[in-house]
């Protein structure tokens, strides 16, 4: 699959199936799809936007691009980074402090673990960032290839920025993240 962005991914689903004699299924396939992103868009209709700084690299950061910006805007925030469809360029952290997120969302590829350990690695820079909420989360479970589990990645990024309007999808891992206990 070779896609860029969240909707090219839908159109991709129904393709594949057509190809496979498998087009019923594709159908409706795309079609709960595109029912669960609705939901998503009224759930979390009217809310604020909060600015959003995806990280897909720490050492040497990285925004996330391609489809992430996008899921970012149905989930109800701002990705005030990354381009939607665009392989992301480095930045610099000072470039992204300018930016004045309200939620920080590290997904290096990698499970969890790898996300939360990476993320308290870089700790400081993160926190320089300004926002009030960090998050790490699984990025091989709902973000870094294109498919159906995209849209896993978008209830869960509306969960993180609206969880009074959306409840965590059950299988994608994310956890909340704070500054490091220091011990005198």
């Amino acid at each position: 699959m070779r896609v860029a962005t969240l909707s090219e991914m839908l159109e991709e689903v129904v393709r594949l199936g057509e190809a496979t004699g498998m087009e019923d299924h594709a159908h409706e396939l795309r079609g709960e799809l595109e029912g669960r992103l609705a939901t998503v868009r009224a759930a979390v209709a009217g809310a604020s936007s909060p600015r959003v700084i995806a990280l897909e690299r720490l050492d040497t950061p990285r925004v996330a691009g391609y489809w992430i910006p996008e899921m970012i805007s149905i989930a109800g925030g701002e990705d005030v980074a990354g381009d939607p469809g665009l392989d992301p360029p480095e930045v610099g952290w000072g470039e992204l402090e300018s930016l004045r997120a309200d939620v920080v969302v590290a997904m290096p590829d990698g499970s969890l673990e790898d996300a939360r350990a990476q993320a308290m690695e870089h700790w400081e820079r993160i926190a320089a960032l300004g926002a009030r909420r960090v998050f790490a989360v699984d990025s091989a479970a709902a973000f870094t290839q294109p498919g159906p589990r995209l849209v896993d990645g978008v209830e869960l990024l509306a969960h993180l920025l609206h969880p009074d309007l959306m409840n965590p999808p059950g299988n994608a891992g994310f956890e909340p993240l704070q500054a490091p206990v220091t011990r005198p």
